[in-house]
């Protein structure tokens, strides 16, 4: 899907947001999917930073590495290379460091998009839940919870987190995605790779490795900037579906300004 330009227009960001919870609906509901949100790093600056930084403590964004097809670790750049920069007066700090991707462990994937999605550097992941992070529900009477600390701390929400934490696609991104980086001493620390995909890729990449991705996730949504737009890619057969929600968008008057 085309935008006009990134960062996105606001009338063409109001209605991709509202596609995006009619799509979320769908992949729940009917496909029992559950939506995972992820923020490259470098899209951050010079715009999204300080509201970022803000909504940390809520959000809890959690670093890992996003991986473009067949990329490495970035190279360190030499003193040499450094002093001509500094000389030159255009230094980019950006360049030399790896895509680091965030991904939220706080579910609030509404407010989260309303955010931060349009700025050319969000994607969402839709996978199979995973039992593991089904927190237990804490045991706390309606008195304890009158407490002044439950007032303070939303302390079901932090328990959720806590088990969010444990979710199997970390260490399972790492073994579809990670090959190559086996050896490089920044692997074992990684959390999870997010692959950061263009539409090209989903074409040009041997079908072995496009299999890979869809071992991960069973639908891919990203904004690329390369293709100027959005990328939806299913393994599911979504037509139907979103012909459906395509159709009541338009009942209700909302058309997408492709311009």
């Amino acid at each position: 899907m085309p935008v006009a330009s990134v960062p996105v227009p606001q009338s063409q960001k109001q209605w991709l947001l509202i596609f995006l919870e009619g799509l979320s609906s769908v992949l729940k509901h009917q496909f029992g999917l559950r939506s995972e949100l992820f923020l490259q790093f470098k899209i951050l600056y010079p715009n999204l930073m300080e509201e970022f930084m803000r909504s940390g403590t809520q959000f809890s964004p959690v670093p890992g590495l996003g991986r473009r097809p067949g990329s490495d670790f970035p190279r360190l750049p030499s003193i040499d290379e450094v002093s001509k920069e500094v000389q030159s007066g255009k230094i980019d700090v950006l360049k030399h460091l790896p895509d680091l991707s965030y991904w939220f462990v706080d579910k609030a994937e509404k407010e989260q998009r309303e955010l931060f999605f349009g700025e050319g550097g969000m994607s969402i992941l839709f996978l199979k839940p995973d039992p593991k992070t089904k927190a237990p529900e804490i045991p706390f009477s309606p008195t304890l919870r009158k407490q002044p600390l439950f007032g303070r701390i939303d302390v079901d929400r932090v328990h959720a987190r806590t088990f969010a934490l444990m979710d199997d696609f970390q260490e399972r991104s790492k073994e579809l995605l990670g090959t190559g980086l086996e050896d490089n001493p920044q692997f074992k620390g990684l959390r999870f790779i997010l692959p950061l995909l263009t539409t090209r890729d989903f074409f040009s990449e041997p079908a072995e490795e496009v299999k890979k991705w869809f071992e991960l996730f069973d639908v891919y949504v990203t904004e690329s900037q390369a293709d100027k737009g959005i990328i939806l890619a299913s393994k599911v057969d979504l037509e139907d579906h979103l012909i459906q929600l395509l159709k009541g968008m338009r009942e209700k008057g909302l058309e997408y300004q492709e311009r």
